[in-house]
């Protein structure tokens, strides 16, 4: 499958079974990419993840057998200070994939019970709005995922005030820099599309 990565939390995943967008952003700084898929999921409604019009003929992510959506928090206070937030655990091309959204709380049971075993995470690393990098490596190590995609981290022309995605990737011994778009083939580790 190929993975393009836009920045932000915004990805467009374009399988042999379907496609779909996920977290497409407004005005923050960078480049607003419109793109034809199938699908498109949205974590929450905020305005740099919820630009449903780049999503070309997509329809909303529903209730079919290979989307399977879990409820977490914005924040560390069950959702009193962001909100709500959707992870999306989804089956394309024979992977499970799980996208982590905005996700603000700790590591925690219930959403490694969810999480684990997936072929590939895709989960926030820049914190202040959501899970820190050291935190996403706990997420990351427990869950047993094969693989990692760091993103919401801060990239050259963003206006969110977020960390780079430094603090996470310290944690490993090495990472694969990928180009853009990438071909994904079930690869392990850390995969990273750069700052």
């Amino acid at each position: 499958m190929k993975i393009t990565y836009f920045g932000h939390s915004h990805f467009l995943f374009e399988g042999n079974d379907y496609s779909i967008m996920l977290d497409p952003f407004s005005n923050i700084g960078l480049k607003e990419n419109k793109a034809n898929c199938d699908y498109v999921f949205c974590s929450h409604s905020h305005y740099d993840h919820s630009n449903f019009s780049l999503a070309i003929g997509a329809n909303k992510v529903g209730n079919q057998s290979f989307f399977k959506v879990v409820k977490s928090f914005h924040d560390e206070k069950g959702g009193a200070l962001r909100g709500e937030n959707n992870i999306l655990i989804f089956e394309l091309d024979g992977k499970r994939i799980a996208f982590l959204g905005d996700l603000g709380e700790g590591c925690n049971d219930r959403l490694i019970a969810e999480l684990n075993g997936v072929d590939l995470m895709l989960i926030p690393v820049g914190g202040n709005y959501t899970i820190d990098g050291d935190t996403a490596y706990e997420y990351f190590v427990k869950s047993n995922a094969k693989a990692v995609i760091p993103m919401h981290y801060y990239k050259k022309g963003s206006t969110v005030d977020i960390d780079t995605a430094k603090t996470f990737l310290k944690n490993f011994d090495s990472y694969k820099e990928l180009p853009n778009p990438f071909d994904y083939n079930g690869e392990s580790g850390v995969l990273y599309f750069g700052e």
